[in-house]
């Protein structure tokens, strides 16, 4: 009878710790921070909630895993800067380049991009290369990756380059302000884009089509994020493209030209 007894008060206690250490790992599990810029129809900022399919298969991809996360949107900078600096931050969509590469851990592709010239159609601007393109003043989002591009190009900030801190100003730009001549940004991102400011999308067109390659849109965390976590969300994200997950999310949206890897 005695042995009974001592084997139950030890089920019990084993219980209870065993209990307690499965409570303390749920109150110790890591909270993921997700930062994005607006940018439709990856990621669309609005009143109340993230939208756009990038955001869709972000969101998709953390249910997927054990931790908690927010999504909030920011000026792309800011954005930038906080995944820099703090742990388990992280922040898509973003184009992995020689110059980041070593600032973040580059979780996952989750889609695809590629920059055009944008013009107002009534003037009919012609341009088949970047360096035509220095005649006119092109407008892009400070540290984006047409920022970097045309430094790289020659452009000039001043010169022929227009900085500006969010997506929201480019388009009312380059149909209000005089001055402005192009904007380099994703040629389907602007019916989304104009939607979003009210505007017409056949006030702009194509001017001159990129010859670059497409490149890789990610979703990257901060340095000093954990192994583990990093790899429960590159594997969650994998899964989605074995089964097709992230080509159904895509085609939802209607954006035909994204490819995932």
């Amino acid at each position: 009878m005695r042995k009974i007894k001592i084997s139950f008060y030890l089920i019990l206690l084993f219980g209870s710790v065993s209990n307690s250490f499965a409570s303390q790992e749920l109150l110790t599990k890591p909270h993921i921070r997700i930062v994005t810029e607006h940018l439709p129809p990856f990621q669309i900022g609005t009143p109340t909630e993230v939208l756009g399919f990038a955001t869709e298969v972000v969101e998709t991809a953390m249910l997927k895993t054990p931790f908690s996360y927010s999504i909030k949107v920011y000026p792309w900078t800011r954005a930038f800067k906080m995944t820099s600096n703090k742990e388990n931050t992280c922040i898509y969509s973003i184009i992995k380049t020689p110059e980041r590469e070593q600032q973040f851990i580059w979780v996952n592709t989750i889609a695809e991009s590629n920059s055009s010239f944008i013009g107002l159609t009534e003037r009919k601007l012609k341009i088949t290369s970047f360096e035509e393109a220095k005649r006119y003043k092109t407008a892009v989002i400070r540290d984006d990756i047409s920022h970097q591009l045309l430094l790289k190009k020659g452009f000039e900030e001043g010169v022929n380059l227009y900085i500006v801190n969010n997506t929201y100003s480019l388009l009312k730009l380059l149909s209000q302000r005089e001055g402005i001549d192009l904007i380099l940004v994703d040629a389907f991102t602007i019916n989304y884009r104009a939607r979003y400011n009210n505007l017409d999308a056949s006030m702009f067109e194509i001017v001159y089509q990129s010859d670059e390659q497409p490149l890789d849109y990610y979703l990257a965390c901060n340095n000093k994020t954990s192994p583990e976590i990093i790899e429960k969300i590159r594997l969650s994200i994998n899964e989605m493209k074995a089964t097709g997950q992230i080509d159904r999310i895509i085609n939802e949206w209607q954006y035909p030209n994204i490819k995932v890897k």
